[in-house]
């Protein structure tokens, strides 16, 4: 049986996994976008890979015949920037 305190922090992480492969999924369109095909390959990889965590978390609840939930706390904006800087990095490339 999870404590409380793991159960919360699994469930945290599960969200920060989730939240990675959607940032990733989101750079890999923009990339896709303006022809950096390379980089959204690697992105799209990514995304993969964030997802693969969280399953292997969720794989941990369901072992211990516990319930995962998952947050919505995570706050996407931070005052008005990308709150990734590769997708930054990405766009100045697309001058090159």
């Amino acid at each position: 049986m999870l404590s409380e305190k793991m159960q919360a922090a699994l469930n945290t992480q599960i969200n920060k996994e989730i939240y990675s492969a959607y940032l990733y999924l989101s750079m890999a369109a923009h990339c896709e976008s303006i022809s950096l095909k390379g980089f959204a390959s690697w992105m799209t990889i990514q995304v993969q890979e964030e997802l693969s965590h969280a399953q292997k978390f969720l794989i941990i609840f369901s072992n211990e015949e516990e319930k995962s939930a998952f947050s919505r706390s995570m706050d996407r904006r931070r005052n008005g920037t990308l709150p990734w800087p590769s997708l930054n990095m990405c766009m100045s490339m697309s001058s090159w």
